[in-house]
């Protein structure tokens, strides 16, 4: 079986590729792709003779469904209820990503989405076993663009799993997942080594909206847990000046608004964090930082700068940049963010204080307290 490398910059050859999937899956064979966890092998929820295949392959039972892999986040409403809180927070700021999540629905929603895709050729009506396990369905949307154009190569749900036979390990590449695939699949697509080269974490969503981490994988139960507060992410440059400043005045804000000490905000359900695009870790806030914000009553000689990371940009739910620099960077880091990061300041940058003396530090700080004071007017934490 030959093994298809496709190179992200040559759209051409991405488009070929991805519609050759298409083809392949429509028709009943299965499919080798990329994701950004371990290589998957997919099947068109509408086959038969695919799903027939992958079981086969995986040695699983007919009752027991595959988890639906889907080009967006936004396909969850296909499957489920989204209107359930967690499920709702999970999916806006783990997907795509890694993480597989196993909602609850009940059985009025899986009857009123069950005829919604009976209308989808191939996929019948009662086939509510190719979806569901009992009142269950598995999500997984893919941090992956290759593997996010294979999925939505055709209408029809496509489920996967690992490309691996049962009791062996999941394959990083290609190469791996060929080999482990033999002939199995019709078609391999490589796409790089997986970047995590870890599983996906299992997560459970209950209907009365109990969250349980069933698999630690790519994430810890620790950081699934603070998926689920409320979370702003600030960033600027070295996050010793900037960023710092903005966390401590935010904090204050939102600690006033519902009334609370500083300290009690996370039990509240919300989080403040900033981090810095270029940071080197353990750097105390600048003295003129540490000056400005005394003058407010905030006091940030415990500050430790932290570098920004893929994790942070996920656990929040909004994220505001110093510079239009800052937001390039965060939109580098993680592409999906794009939905929920701007500049702090609708119409610049704000300017780096750093070297210009207290008074340039107190006026960025002001510049921040009114930014941050229109920002909090525009969200619902």
């Amino acid at each position: 079986m030959r093994i298809i490398t496709v190179d992200g910059t040559d759209t051409m050859r991405v488009d070929e590729t991805v519609e050759q999937a298409g083809r392949v899956l429509a028709s009943g064979g299965l499919v080798v792709f990329p994701t950004e966890t371990v290589y998957g092998i997919a099947a068109s929820a509408a086959s038969e003779k695919g799903l027939a295949a992958l079981r086969a392959f995986k040695e699983r039972p007919d009752t027991q469904p595959f988890t639906i892999h889907m080009p967006t986040p936004a396909a969850a409403e296909r499957y489920a209820d989204t209107r359930n809180e967690p499920l709702r927070r999970l999916l806006r700021k783990v997907l795509p990503g890694p993480v597989t999540i196993v909602a609850t629905v009940d059985e009025q929603t899986i009857s009123a989405r069950m005829r919604e895709l009976g209308t989808i050729p191939g996929l019948p009506a009662d086939a509510r076993h190719r979806i569901y396990h009992g009142q269950t369905v598995g999500l997984r949307c893919p941090d992956h663009e290759l593997a996010q154009r294979v999925l939505a190569s055709i209408d029809a749900p496509i489920v996967a799993s690992s490309a691996n036979r049962r009791g062996q390990p999941p394959p990083m590449d290609a190469h791996e997942a060929a080999e482990a695939v033999g002939d199995a699949a019709a078609m391999v697509i490589d796409g790089g080594h997986a970047r995590y080269a870890k599983p996906s974490t299992i997560v459970h969503v209950h209907a009365d909206g109990r969250v349980e981490v069933g698999r630690d994988g790519v994430y810890d139960e620790r950081f699934i847990r603070k998926l689920l507060r409320w979370t702003m992410l600030l960033v600027c440059s070295g996050n010793t000046c900037r960023s710092p400043m903005a966390e401590g005045i935010a904090k204050k804000m939102l600690a006033e608004q519902r009334g609370v000490d500083v300290n009690q905000l996370e039990s509240a359900g919300v989080r403040v964090l900033s981090a810095g695009a270029f940071a080197m870790p353990g750097m105390p806030a600048s003295p003129e930082a540490v000056e400005a914000m005394s003058k407010l009553g905030i006091d940030l000689k415990a500050h430790r700068s932290q570098p920004l990371t893929i994790e942070m940009v996920h656990e929040a739910d909004v994220i505001y940049c110093m510079t239009r620099g800052h937001l390039e960077a965060v939109k580098q880091l993680v592409p999906s963010a794009v939905s929920k990061a701007q500049p702090l300041d609708p119409t610049g940058d704000v300017e780096d204080p750093i070297g210009a003396g207290k008074t340039a530090y107190q006026r960025c700080a002001e510049l921040i307290r009114r930014r941050l004071a229109q920002r909090l007017s525009e969200q619902s934490p």
